[in-house]
């Protein structure tokens, strides 16, 4: 039997994670991360199964590792961002970039990096930064 990587996220002192990360079965794994859905756009489910409606159901495809929603009756495709939590959670708190950098000793520049996701914090710098913009770490996950 092939093992898969699981991660699990607990809090300090607590005996079950708040979070739990499993690949799919072919590997692919975009982390359960949220996108941004263009303007007009809602996830709408059918027996179960969810999908995303425009004026009629739409499909999701993989392009280059990222999500591309495709609408043949508009006949267009957008690439969906990721949800920028930090950014709206920075905003959210009332801080500038630069006032976040200084609080977490970092430049500004690498503040923008880890809204954008140019880098991935690590789950113990996500601490600091949801410490510094008063908020739990898994709102920024």
């Amino acid at each position: 039997m092939e093992e898969r990587l699981v991660i699990r996220i607990y809090r300090w002192g607590e005996e079950e994670p708040v979070f739990a990360f499993f690949p799919e079965e072919n590997g692919d794994d975009d982390g359960g991360r949220d996108y941004v859905l263009p303007v007009g756009y809602t996830v709408d489910s059918e027996d179960g199964s969810p999908f995303i409606r425009g004026e009629k159901p739409c499909a999701l495809q993989n392009h280059n590792g990222m999500p591309v929603l495709v609408d043949e009756a508009k006949k267009r495709a957008f690439l969906l961002e990721r949800d920028r939590k930090i950014e709206r959670m920075r905003e959210r708190a009332g801080l500038s970039r630069a006032e976040l950098a200084e609080a977490l000793g970092a430049s500004q520049m690498e503040v923008y990096r880890w809204e954008r996701y140019e880098v991935e914090p690590g789950t113990a710098l996500l601490g600091r930064i949801a410490h510094a913009l008063g908020c739990d770490t898994e709102d920024l996950i």
